[in-house]
Formats: structure tokens, sequence, C-alpha cells
């Protein structure tokens, strides 16, 4: 039974070239789902397409043709969504996931982020509202960190007058509040879907590779390792605890979401997150035992510290807060679909070593890179 309601729902989903939009797709394409993703510059869908297979593969699934049938893309403008989506897409859609984001962290780049993560997610609900009439609810991804700076208890509300440091988590939360104020004047019901600090699968560590969160600090590591030096200082609080989420809880969650039928509201807050929180220190030393590296904690001692804290330092401001992720919301309402997530060592060291060996493929085909070779370290 469960599976016939399945085949019956149409999921749109943005972001699906992403690594939280591509694992989303190719689960849904697994459970027999039909997808129609949106893609900006893939008129034949093939960049959606080899960015799902390897999410799949990522997950340990296998997709066969007929599960590839179930999958359509949209090439639009994100820029012009009204002008580049075609209602009729949105006609069988009974849920929306708008996954897509502009994720860069400079406030020099804060017209692209709110065109993406506030105006184009505002465009594309209220294009849900007026044509996808057989919708159900519009789900946004957020990211837990709308709560910013000065406050330690995160709960599963809108953050008023938060402090907010780069384009990423401002457009964010300013999305959040047009999304709100939306659907006060178009009633699609809404669920805002908060999710931590994103890693890899618990299993196969499997990432797309992208440096941001966790990942751009091991990148500091690489980057110590890559200048030959046999200590680093990381300008960091190695007992400052992070709080870290599998790609595949994430997922999960979602799809139950889709499920979930009780202690529904018209506008739902869920924050996403790991079930405890694991320290900087210990989150890390994954990176540095598999390099090779002798790391300490403390302010730069020389010039490679000094460079290696640039690469760091966007993120140096959420590695030395640590916050109480609140989820009893969520909770509420998956009941026993809700699994807990605990955090352990292995899990970490998965993702770390699945992406240092995707960067250091990478590294070894850069022009040089036969002067100075770096081993990948062995595959989770």
């Amino acid at each position: 039974m469960v599976g016939v309601q399945l085949q019956m729902k149409t999921i749109l989903v943005t972001g699906a070239t992403g690594f939280l939009g591509s694992a989303l797709t190719a689960n849904l394409l697994a459970e027999g789902t039909r997808v129609k993703t949106l893609s900006r510059n893939d008129p034949g869908g093939d960049r959606v397409r080899a960015a799902v297979e390897k999410a799949a593969r990522g997950f340990g699934l296998l997709l066969n043709d007929a599960h590839w049938a179930l999958l359509s893309t949209a090439q639009v403008d994100f820029r012009d969504l009204e002008g580049t989506l075609a209602p009729r897409v949105l006609e069988d859609v009974t849920h929306v996931w708008n996954v897509a984001a502009e994720m860069s962290y400079s406030l020099k780049k804060i017209l692209p982020a709110v065109d993406q993560n506030v105006v184009a997610s505002s465009s594309l609900y209220d294009l849900a509202a007026r044509h996808a009439r057989q919708c159900q609810r519009f789900y946004h991804v957020s990211t837990a960190y709308t709560a910013g700076f000065g406050i330690e208890d995160v709960r599963e509300t809108l953050h008023f007058t938060p402090r907010l440091v780069n384009a990423y988590q401002l457009s964010k939360w300013i999305a959040e509040v047009c999304l709100i104020q939306h659907h006060q004047e178009k009633a699609l019901p809404l669920t805002i879907f908060r999710p931590s600090a994103v890693i890899g699968h618990r299993d196969t560590g499997w990432s797309t590779g992208v440096s941001f969160g966790l990942f751009s600090l091991a990148e500091g590591i690489l980057y110590g390792k890559r200048k030959a030096v046999e200590r680093i200082r990381l300008d960091l609080r190695g007992d400052s605890r992070l709080n870290l989420v599998c790609i595949d809880t994430v997922v999960s969650r979602a799809r139950a979401l889709l499920e979930a039928a009780e202690h529904r509201q018209p506008t739902e807050i869920f924050n996403c997150v790991g079930d405890e929180d694991f320290r900087v220190d210990e989150s890390l030393e994954p990176a540095w035992i598999q390099l090779g590296m002798r790391v300490e904690f403390g302010p730069p001692q020389h010039e490679v510290d000094a460079e290696l804290h640039r690469i760091i330092e966007k993120n140096k401001v959420f590695a030395d807060t640590t916050w109480r992720f609140h989820s009893d919301q969520l909770k509420k309402v998956l009941g026993a679909a809700y699994v807990p997530q605990p955090m352990t060592q292995d899990i970490v060291r998965r993702s770390i070593t699945h992406f240092l060996a995707h960067r250091l493929r990478e590294i070894a085909q850069e022009p040089g890179a036969g002067e100075a070779p770096l081993s990948a370290p062995a595959s989770p």
C-alpha cells in the first residue's frame, strides 16, 4: 500500500546537481517516486543525471532504466522563473523540495545570494501556489545557523533580529521571513527544513567533495600537507563542539516528512540535526592522521599557519561556537520514523577519508602535480 502511495507522488526538486538535492533525488527514484527537477544550463538534463548517478552510488543504490524513466528535467533561469518555468511542469506536482542555494559566504556576493536564496525561492513558492493545484506542501531547505550568534538554545521557530555574519546565513534568514509572509497570502502549506553541518554518508562516507563546513577545515590541514611542513597550528577552539549530521540522515528525515500526517501545521520549522555533538579536535583528528601531520590548536606561528588560517577563517566563528539545537517538533511529527543519529569517530573518519581522497585526486590532475605527489587515503 505504501508503494502505491509513493508512486502517486510527483516531487519537484531544485538543486538536484548539489549535495543534498542529488541525494534526495536518487533516493526518491530508487523507491519509485516520480521526480521533476529544475536546472540551469542543462537542456538535456545530463548534469542532473550525472549528479544523481554519483549520489546513488554513494548511497549504495542501483538505479535501472525504470527508475530513470521517472526523472525529468526542466531548464529554467532562476532569475526569471515566472518567464521560464512553464505552468504545465507544475500541474501534477504533489510536493516541492526547494534545495537549490547560493552558498557563498562573501558579503561581496550578497546580491547573487539574495537572487537565488530569496527571490527565486519566493517566486517558486508563488508559482507552485498558483499552478500546482495538487501540491500538498512546499518544503524549503534552509540552515540551522539562521539562529545567528549570541544564542545557545536554537529552537524550531523563526528567529528575530539574529546576528548573522555572511551572505549565506543572511539570505537564508531573509528567505524564511519572506516565505512565511508568502504563506499568509497564498496559504500553500510550508515547511522550513534546517539541517546543521552536513557530512558524508555514515556507511560509505560519500559526499560531493566540495569544501564546505567540516570539509573546509580539513582542506586547511591538506594545505599544510601540500606545503610539506610537519606541524601546523589551527586557530580554532579544539574543545568547541560541532553538530554534524550525515547526508543519509537528512535524506531519510526528508523522505519521512513526505509520509507523515500527524501533527502537521500550515507552517512548520524543523531542525534536522545530529543527536549529539562532537568536539572539533576529535572531528579533525582523522584528517591529520591520514595526512601524516602534527596538528596543534592556537594562533598562527609561521607563514604556512597564516595562509592556512585564511582558508579556515570563514568557518572559524562557526567552529568556535557551540549551539544546543532542539528538534522536538520534528520528533513529534515523525514519531517512530525519527531515528536518532549518534556520531562516532568511525563515521567522521569515513567522511573525512572520502573527502580527502576526492581532493587528492583533483590535486593529482593539476598542472605540475607530479612534482610533489600526494597519496590518497584508502577508501572507507
